[in-house]
Parts: structure tokens; C-alpha cells; sequence
């Protein structure tokens, strides 16, 4: 498909909700994300318009059409597009394809979620769980934030806290051997080594933690 120059001005046009239709086949899963952007729309307002072919068939937003629906509302902001059926899923693809490929210096990340803070911004709001939270504002250098978001898909964080702990320099490998040892003692199972010494730690401290056994 070839892009032209010269476009003419997007329409924004207030649709009923009812009139939209997702995409049945859509293969992004996005349910998850809706809790999270109804809390968004609640406190920003929905300041992202929809796309849609011209037969009201979503493109672009299908989160923001669940978020919606959940809310009830019963109008939201509408760009439609003239576009064929194969250029309708090329692009619903494309656009959430492009989203992923964008990552975050987690650094700066921090430093603006930190004044954004301190100006009483509610954090829960822009997207970001407790445990994420947690973790972007943890004091750990090397904290391996890629391994953090891959348990979040799996959705094992959520059942935990995050509580960083410092152990001598270069015994790393002897305190990772140490605490599998005794998960293996003590029956517990899981392939996560923080967990695992979450765990074992509530143990020798006499916590009743719920701990994953081995049945």
C-alpha cells in the first residue's frame, strides 16, 4: 500500500459504543490491560480516540473499548478510516506490533514516576501495579527488571512482595545453593530463586507464609 504525501484532516466523530464492533479474531490479548486503563480513563479522562474502518469494525483500541464498556459509557471518541478488510488487520497488527518494539531507561522512568509522586499523582493510575512499583523504586543496582516484567506475564509477582535483601559480594553462587538445599528440605517447590528465599526466610523466622509444597 502506498503512503500518500498529503493525507486530509482526521475526523473525530462521538460514536455509541453499542455500534462498535471488535475483532473477533483479534490475536493481541488484552485483558489484562483493562483494569489498569479504566483507572486511567477515570482519573485523565479518555483522550484517545478509537480507530475504525467505516463499518465500525475496531482497528486500533480494543483495550480502550473494554475499558469503556466497562466504565458504561455510552459514547467515546471515534476516528474512521477508509480502509479494506486486509488493510484493516495489517494494520490493527502493525500497531500493536510497533508498540512493543519501544523500551524504557528505566532510570529516567524512575525519576519522572518519582516527581510525579511528589506532585500527588496517583502512580496505580498510569498503568503500574504494587509489585512494579516496588521494583522501579527498589535501592538494588542490578536489579534485572527484563526477568521482573517475563514473572509479571506469568503472573507469579502478584502473589508476592518485593523485599530486597544484601548478601557478602561473591557469595552469590554458595547463598543460591544454600537456599535451594533447603527449599528441597523443606518440600517447597519453585524455579524462582527470590521466591524460594522468601520463603525459606519465613521458615527460619517461624512466618506461616503459604508456601508452595511439594505434594
Amino acid at each position: 500500500m502506498d503512503i500518500k504525501k498529503t493525507q486530509p484532516m482526521l475526523n473525530i466523530q462521538n460514536v455509541r459504543l453499542s455500534l462498535l464492533k471488535p475483532w473477533e479474531d483479534n490475536p493481541r490479548i488484552n485483558d489484562e490491560a483493562v483494569d489498569a486503563l479504566v483507572k486511567s480513563i477515570e482519573f485523565f479522562g479518555f483522550n484517545v480516540p478509537l480507530l475504525c474502518d467505516q463499518e465500525f469494525n475496531i482497528i486500533a483500541g480494543h483495550t480502550r473499548w473494554k475499558a469503556a464498556e466497562k466504565i458504561g459509557m455510552e459514547f467515546v471518541p471515534v476516528i474512521v478510516l477508509e480502509i479494506s478488510e486486509t488493510q484493516r488487520k495489517a494494520f490493527a497488527v502493525a500497531d500493536n506490533k510497533t508498540a512493543e518494539i519501544a523500551d524504557w531507561d528505566y532510570q529516567k522512568l524512575r525519576n519522572v514516576l518519582d516527581e510525579l509522586k511528589s506532585k500527588k499523582i496517583n502512580l496505580p493510575s498510569l498503568g503500574y501495579c504494587q509489585a512494579e512499583l516496588q521494583a522501579l523504586f527498589s535501592k538494588q543496582r542490578q536489579f534485572d527488571w527484563k526477568e521482573f516484567q517475563e514473572r509479571m506475564k506469568t503472573n507469579l509477582v502478584p502473589k508476592y512482595t518485593y523485599f530486597p535483601v544484601k548478601i557478602p559480594f561473591g557469595s552469590r553462587d554458595k547463598f543460591t545453593k544454600a537456599v535451594h538445599q533447603s527449599a528441597k528440605l523443606h518440600k517447597i517447590k519453585n524455579g524462582d530463586v527470590a521466591v524460594l528465599s522468601g520463603q525459606v526466610l519465613a521458615i527460619l523466622l517461624g512466618i506461616d507464609n503459604g508456601k508452595d509444597t511439594v505434594k
